[in-house]
């Protein structure tokens, strides 16, 4: 038995625009992705000759494996070796961990698609999974999965998420994230935010390049020109949200925002002392358990 183990990280956005509906159905984006400390494991093992895929996910999320993109990117990349001449696989058991929220805006499924197809790439063999037709499978999974299959810590994303550009930086602080047990559903987000195809005439992307690096040297420049879309409309849904953004700015957030559609927000903050100190204080405000502290990669 062949058996290879990873971990799939989680997601911030520093920054997300949504620009215009494309011609496809999909929007037009603009956004910083960042990869965080928490993270999701998966051990992946091979064994017999029979095309089969098992997937364990633990705890469970309520969801069938055929919905789960653990499993999606598993029957993809099964069916891509194939057709490049794999006459049989091994039966293949996926055994997944989760510790990132589902649903929660912070990257999870598609973290663990995009670690899928790195590590079946390895017990496969890179000959039956080409990276070039990989790339495709992971932009026809989800717009997130080509920046965690990339193994990017951080990277502006445009198009729909697929066109990425790395970013040799890291954040000089600490992240706290609270994840409300709230499910936004990614399509009634977009749909609410009613972005037309002419909307980029009235609205141009914001240079995230030029200003990451004066950013990362003062939080007023994040907090002018690092927002997120999507807030408007959520937090109009779900004040809850609103008020945890607000907690956190209260407690000494240099920076904070909604990341991706929601529901997580989460807050700067200089030292690990002061982000487990507002992490407690969170956890009781709102009665959540669902509240990390962790480290930009």
């Amino acid at each position: 038995m062949n058996s290879v183990g990873t971990v799939a990280h989680a997601k911030i956005n520093l920054g997300l625009e949504v620009l215009y509906k494309r011609p496809d159905g999909f929007h037009e984006i603009n956004t910083v992705f960042v990869r965080v400390s928490l993270a999701d494991t998966l051990l992946l093992g091979t064994n017999g000759s029979t095309n089969e895929i098992h997937l364990d996910c633990q705890p469970d999320l309520g969801i069938s494996d055929e919905e789960n993109l653990a499993f999606k990117a598993a029957k993809k990349a099964q069916n891509l070796a194939l057709a490049n001449g794999a006459s049989t696989l091994p039966s293949l058991a996926i055994s997944l961990r989760k510790q990132i929220p589902y649903g929660g805006g912070l990257g999870g499924g598609s973290s663990n698609a995009g670690a899928i197809l790195r590590a079946l790439r390895s017990l496969w063999g890179e000959q039956h999974l080409p990276i070039e037709q990989i790339r495709t499978v992971a932009a026809e999974i989800g717009s997130d999965v080509p920046f965690f299959m990339e193994n990017m810590d951080c990277a502006f994303g445009s198009g729909r998420g697929e066109i990425l550009k790395p970013v040799e930086v890291r954040l000089p602080y600490y992240v706290v994230i609270v994840s409300p047990n709230i499910r936004i559903l990614t399509a009634w987000a977009y749909n609410a935010l009613q972005r037309g195809e002419k909307s980029a005439e009235k609205r141009k992307a914001t240079d995230y390049a030029a200003l990451l690096p004066d950013a990362l040297e003062s939080p007023n420049v994040l907090r002018q020109h690092f927002t997120n879309d999507f807030e408007e409309v959520v937090f109009a849904e779900h004040p809850m949200l609103a008020g945890i953004k607000a907690q956190l700015y209260e407690q000494g957030a240099l920076f904070a925002l909604m990341s991706g559609s929601g529901s997580s927000v989460f807050g700067l903050f200089k030292s690990e002392t002061e982000a487990n100190k507002v992490a407690e204080t969170v956890k009781s405000r709102f009665e959540t358990n669902a509240v990390f502290v962790c480290k930009p990669l």
